[in-house]
Order: C-alpha cells, then structure tokens, then sequence
C-alpha cells in the first residue's frame, strides 16, 4: 500500500498544482450555469424601435378597443419608471386598407412585414364575440416572422382574450368584475408538518421553486461537474504514460492494482478539493445573502459518499479505456457507452424531482450507474425519502464501484503492455472477466 500512497500523492499534487485545476475551478461553474445567468444579464438588450401593426378588425367594433389597450402599454410598460430608461419598444396600429379580407390582401401586408414595413398584422374574424359552439371556437390569427417566441404575439393574445371574454359576457348579462373577483383566490404548495426536536410542532413552510426543482437540480449538475472535471483527465494521463513508455517503467515498480489504486486515490482526494472549495463558497455566498436556512447540510454526508464512489467507478472505467488504446481518437467509439451512463440521469432529471417516492425514481436511482446523481437528486428534493433507499444504494454502490476497480485493472494490466490495433469493446469485456 506504500506505493499506492506514493502515487496518490503524486497525482494528487499534479491535480491540484497546475495553472489548468486553477483555471477550471473558475470557468467549469461558468459553463454549468451561464445558460441560466447570461439571459438575466442580457434581459435589458432588447430591441426597442417602434413597431407597427395592422388589425385586421372584420367584427367593426374591437379596435378603437384594442388602440386604448396599446396605447396604455406604451404609457406605463415601455420605460423604466426610476431611470426613464426605455426598456422595451412602443407599439403602433397602423391603418388598415379599405378592402375586403383575402388571400389577395394577405399577401400584400406579408410583403410589408417582409420589407420591414410593419412587424406583424393580426385578423380577427367576425363571429369572435359570438358565444362559442360545442367543439367550435373563432380563431384570431397573428401573422408575422417569429411568432412563436414572439413577445408582441402573447401581448395582443392576452389582450384580446381578456377584451373579447368581457364583451362575450356582458352580451349575455353576466358582469365581468363579479366573474373576476369570484374567480380571486390565493393557492399555495406547502410542505408538512412536523415535530421539531423540543417536541412541538413544526408548521409547514412554503413549497419555494428554489428548494422544490432548482436546489435538487443544481446538486445534481454539481455532482456532475465533479465527475467531469475527475473522470475525463485519467484517460489523458493514462494514454500520455503508455505513449510515453512512462507506464513500463511503473510496472516494474508497483503492480497494476497499485498503480491503479494510487491514482484513483489522488484522483479522489483532487474532486474532493473541488468539493470543499465550491461547496465553501456556496455557503459564504447563501451567509452573506441571508438564507443559510436553505442549505441542505442533512444531504453533505451523503453527497460527499456518493461523489467518492461516483469518481471511483468512472475514473477506473476511464483509466481502463486509455490504458487499452494508443491514441485519443481511437478512445472515443469506447468512451461513448461509459458518456451514456453519466448523462442519463440529465435527461430524467425533471420526472425524478417531480415525484421523488414514485416506482420510476426509487428504482431508476437504485441502478449503479444511476445511482449517485439520483438518489442525492431525490434526498434534495423536499418528499422524505426512506432511508433504507439510499442505504441500499450506497451497499450497491460500494459492491459496483469494487468490481469495476477490480475489472479496470485487469484491462489496464493488459492494455498498458499491448501495442497495435486497439481493442473492441467485446475485446475488453473478456480481459476484464478472464484477466
């Protein structure tokens, strides 16, 4: 075991002594979580030149209607009421040709939305105000480029949903501000009760979108990282010794389980670093904003279990494949089963969190791979997990992350010391059974 300690220092020290760790620390979280921020941050870059539309009105009495309702939002939603800093662009109805509804026509105001003329038009039918049929509705229709993320198509639908709903009702003689205000009621998600440890009782607190999806998510992504940032960066080093011929020297000195060992070991204690770093400035940050009340510190043991073995088993099932290969392109057809098992879990991320006690979550995460991202997805989410769940996930685990050590270093017995063509996978499939 000495020399798997000496090789655990070794790589423990070139993990966290090079300018590439440092770097890394700073732009993995970018990476992680820029798709989420750098929106927020380009929220105010919008276009806000003027744009004008046509309405199309075929029932003759909606649009002096929906001018009013227009030139309200340029009133109060087109300027930032401290600054007077314009933040979105005004809207302007233009006027409508004189002519009957056609294709003829529709394609003339298309022409002008193509030419920059206008931005859209929108046709409103005549029979709108009238009282919808059974399995029969009108519909109002909005003609532009983009529609589909168009922030000016859900303004005039809301507009004219909530304009045509009003005039519908009062033709039948039903108020529109009764129908309103019986509709006023406040629905909140809470947690349950609970008994605290003085024996009383604990009220239950507000279901937040934080603690409910985004925490459980952000946990996950976390663990992830981790095992990017671990995993991917003992392939390259295994294939630079064997290219090298670095490897033949190690084998003379230490057996491949120890070679193996060490590195997995200093492998571990270098996530480990990251671990405590990130999670360090997790909490000075949620310290300094006040709400330490929402870190899930009952979940830190468990995570820091399942990250150790998450990076075990992956960095061995990496360590494995550039051992077997000669250079890096031939690892990736390899690589590619072992990318599937880590990214799985991202794309049931939102059922799992949904219903963390259902069938599909309790055994998806009870599936070795599956396993550490899962099971702390599920004991972030706010449902209480039985304990018997993680606890049989971690004994699956520890048997899982001991036999794909154990069968990585016989594959990385043999691949170290073979030149040539690289292996298939059925290839090391049999060094890892029969060594």
């Amino acid at each position: 075991m000495r020399k798997a300690f000496v090789i655990a220092r070794r790589e423990y020290l070139a993990m966290v002594g090079s300018k590439a760790f440092v770097i890394s620390l700073a732009v993995m979280p970018i990476f992680m979580v820029g798709g989420a921020v750098i929106p927020q941050l380009l929220k105010d870059r919008v276009d806000v030149r003027e744009k004008q539309f046509v309405v199309l009105d075929q029932t003759g009495t909606l649009l002096p209607a929906i001018r009013e309702a227009l030139e309200t939002r340029n009133r109060h939603s087109t300027h930032d009421p401290t600054s007077g800093k314009q933040v979105a662009p005004e809207y302007r109805l233009a006027d409508a040709p004189a002519a009957p509804v056609t294709d003829e026509l529709r394609l003339q105001l298309s022409d002008r939305v193509k030419r920059g003329e206008l931005y859209a038009f929108v046709e409103i039918p005549a029979d709108v105000l009238e009282m919808p049929r059974a399995g029969v509705s009108s519909v109002v229709s909005f003609y532009g480029e983009n529609t589909a993320l168009s922030d000016e198509k859900r303004w005039f639908e809301g507009t004219l949903t909530e304009l045509i709903q009003s005039l519908r009702m009062r033709s039948a003689g039903i108020d529109p501000t009764v129908v309103a205000q019986s509709r006023a009621i406040t629905f909140e998600g809470r947690g349950l009760f609970a008994r605290d440890e003085a024996g009383g009782v604990k009220k239950a607190r507000d279901e937040q979108m934080l603690m409910s999806i985004f925490l459980p998510m952000g946990i996950m992504m976390f663990m992830f990282m981790i095992i990017m940032m671990s995993a991917q960066p003992m392939l390259e080093t295994v294939l630079e010794e064997k290219t090298n011929r670095i490897a033949e020297v190690l084998l003379g000195s230490a057996s491949p389980l120890e070679i193996m060992t060490g590195k997995l070991f200093g492998n571990v204690a270098g996530s480990l670093t990251v671990a405590v770093i990130y999670l360090t400035g997790g909490y000075a940050l949620a310290r300094y904003n006040q709400v330490t009340d929402l870190v899930p510190f009952h979940i830190l043991p468990w995570f820091a279990v399942f990250q150790v073995l998450a990076v075990l088993m992956f960095s061995s099932m990496f360590m494995a494949i550039g051992a077997a290969v000669n250079q890096l392109k031939e690892a990736q057809s390899l690589l590619l089963p072992v990318w599937v098992l880590i990214v799985l879990p991202l794309f049931v991320w939102i059922n799992v969190v949904r219903e963390p006690n259902s069938s599909f979550a309790t055994w998806l995460s009870l599936i070795p791979p599956f396993i550490p991202m899962l099971m702390c997805l599920r004991l972030a989410s706010t449902s209480a997990i039985p304990l018997w769940q993680p606890l049989l996930g971690l004994a699956i685990m520890v048997a899982t992350t001991g036999l794909c050590v154990f069968a990585s270093s016989r594959v990385f017995r043999i691949g170290m010391l073979t030149q040539g063509r690289a292996p298939k996978l059925n290839e090391l499939l049999r060094w890892a059974i029969t060594g």
